[in-house]
């Protein structure tokens, strides 16, 4: 039970920093120049915690897949597209860290564009998950 409710939190962790990490970037667009390191710096703070979450996901996910379900065997369909999207975000997920690590090597210009897609990538991966999810185990 506590595998499961820790899952069902990095879930709710991983959604609501990825949302409020998009917000932080569409009002630093608009920001005065003083605000935008601020915004940009919770941006970032926010994605790594929606990381970390993702990393425990994927622990509590595999736990519970052998506790609960005895293993790989025997899940539908529904399962493994959701386990297609999850890699979809954690795709993402890792993308963003990286273009985040190395940020002092790219242009700020060409950046914000291309971490909007990945934030629009993940998010609609891990909404197709949950639903996925939903579907899965009902």
């Amino acid at each position: 039970m506590l595998a499961k409710i820790i899952h069902y939190l990095c879930f709710s962790v991983g959604i609501g920093g990825g949302v409020a990490a998009m917000l932080a970037g569409i009002r630093a667009k608009a920001a005065p120049g003083e605000a935008v390191p601020l915004l940009r710096g919770i941006q970032k703070t926010l994605g790594r915690i929606s990381f970390v979450a993702i990393v425990l996901l994927w622990l509590t996910g595999v736990y519970m897949v052998y506790a609960i379900k005895g293993g790989w065997g025997g899940l539908n369909a529904f399962f493994w597209l959701k386990i297609a999207a999850v890699l979809v975000l954690t795709g993402a997920s890792l993308t963003a860290q990286y273009f985040t690590l190395t940020a002092s090597k790219r242009n700020p210009a060409t950046m914000g564009p291309i971490m909007a897609k990945i934030g629009m990538t993940a998010s609609g991966s891990a909404v197709l998950a949950l639903i996925f999810a939903v579907i899965a185990f009902s």
